[in-house]
């Protein structure tokens, strides 16, 4: 069986994101549930499970487009889906409180 290549440039995006966030690859790791050198071969390319994917998502505040093909989604859909995904993983307490924030929001007015 061969082995993927590694994408260096997912890598470099996921490294400097967390060094945007102020975060150490301790810090980044302990926050995704994964080992120090786990993330380390990760920010040099290597590969990951789609649990880990998701937690890099939340943990890095981007989209899985971003990390995986250096995509920014910002249509109104992605967002949504995005939205979706956060809230299914949330509980209904959790919930409640998102939908009184975003009604609160939809209220506040937005100036350039």
């Amino acid at each position: 069986m061969a082995e993927k290549a590694k994408d260096y440039d997912r890598g470099t995006r996921i490294a400097d994101r967390r060094k945007e966030l102020g975060l150490t690859q301790d810090e980044l790791a302990d926050r995704i549930g994964i080992g120090r050198q786990a993330l380390s071969a990760i920010e040099n390319g290597g590969e990951f499970k789609v649990q880990t994917l998701e937690c890099l998502v939340s943990s890095l505040d981007v989209s899985e487009q971003y990390i995986m093909h250096g995509k920014a989604e910002d249509t109104k859909a992605s967002l949504i889906s995005e939205a979706v995904n956060v809230l299914s993983n949330m509980s209904e307490l959790q919930i409640q409180q998102c939908l009184a924030m975003m009604r609160a929001l939809k209220n506040v007015q937005i100036t350039d």
